[in-house]
């Protein structure tokens, strides 16, 4: 989970360094979201998820920006059902209308991993 958690950290890192560095992305608005849902588990059934992001800004958008990210885990014996809904609104700035207007950024990275125990299908027999 760690690693995880690391690899979300290193992505929105990732983001925020390459917004900065490109110009016209200052000017307008961003919006981000990165996310990992992840099962470990012994159930050989694929996880159901569902990943909704909705993301929306007014036509005259400049210089904001709003990022999220979650992490959804699971670590266990049985099958899962992961759902994860995020909604995204901007609205726009007059503080520069100098800049012209143009279509906000929108950035998604959506990780889902599934991985096998299968020492999770034998009985358990604890020393007494």
């Amino acid at each position: 989970m760690k690693v995880i958690m690391s690899l979300s950290h290193v992505l929105m890192f990732f983001f925020i360094v390459e917004s900065s560095l490109i110009t016209s992305v200052k000017a307008q608005c961003v919006q981000a979201d990165a996310s990992v849902q992840y099962n470990i588990s012994s159930s050989r059934k694929p996880t159901q998820r569902t990943n909704d992001v909705t993301m929306e800004s007014d036509s005259n958008c400049r210089g904001n920006s709003s990022v999220t990210r979650g992490v959804q885990g699971h670590i266990g014996p049985n099958e899962i059902e992961q759902n994860r809904r995020v909604y995204h609104s901007q609205q726009g700035n007059d503080k520069s209308p100098e800049i012209p207007n143009g279509r906000t950024v929108q950035i998604r990275s959506n990780v889902q991993v599934d991985l096998d125990n299968p020492a999770g299908r034998f009985p358990h027999n604890p020393k007494k």
